[in-house]
């Protein structure tokens, strides 16, 4: 891996990093800027996985478990705004 590929990588997280704080601090709630976030997550977790974690010299398994992992965490963000109220009630503690 060059040091310009992992200089740029690092810069475009950064950018979407401050993107990502600036749309929760500035954009209104709502369904489509959940989506937009949990695309961003997903986006900045594949930069990770290739360029940071290299897994694309690991075993295959192992690269399809960690970004199966990294689309999962976005795929739940988006379910837990359409779905927030009935999976706090399913995973409360008996009380």
């Amino acid at each position: 891996m060059s040091a310009g590929k992992l200089t740029l990588s690092w810069l475009l997280l950064m950018v979407l990093t401050l993107s990502g704080i600036l749309m929760g601090e500035y954009a209104r709630p709502g369904f489509w800027i959940t989506v937009v976030i949990a695309g961003v997550t997903a986006v900045k977790g594949l930069l990770i996985i290739d360029q940071f974690m290299e897994l694309k010299q690991a075993s295959p398994v192992i690269r399809r478990i960690v970004i199966a992992f990294g689309f999962v965490v976005p795929v739940l963000m988006i379910l837990t705004y359409l779905l927030g109220p009935e999976l706090a009630e399913i995973t409360q503690l008996p009380g």
